[in-house]
């Protein structure tokens, strides 16, 4: 299947691009997408995309898909679909 994965920022930078298709097996979650991630982008970008250690702990990264936030949906395993599009971005905060 193919999702359009797009980012801003130090993602982008670390990707190298900010909007690509990947083909994906079917059934694929937010988990395999960020592996196939690993395998194509700088090698600084693995500790943003890497599966967190505990189960209560979160990417680093916020996930939006088809303008839901994984947060609502069932977090790094949500399963994607064909055509879905994909948005990160890393949050900042300051004042």
């Amino acid at each position: 299947m193919e999702v359009r994965f797009r980012t801003v920022a130090l993602v982008r930078t670390l990707l190298g691009q900010g909007e690509i298709e990947l083909s994906l097996p079917d059934g694929s979650t937010i988990e395999g997408l960020f592996e196939r991630l690993g395998e194509l982008g700088d090698e600084r970008l693995a500790p943003y995309v890497a599966v967190p250690k505990k189960e209560t702990e979160h990417l680093p990264l916020r996930v939006i898909v088809n303008g839901r936030d994984i947060s609502t949906l069932q977090g790094r395993r949500t399963v994607l679909n064909e055509g879905d599009d994909v948005f990160v971005f890393m949050p900042l905060a300051g004042g």
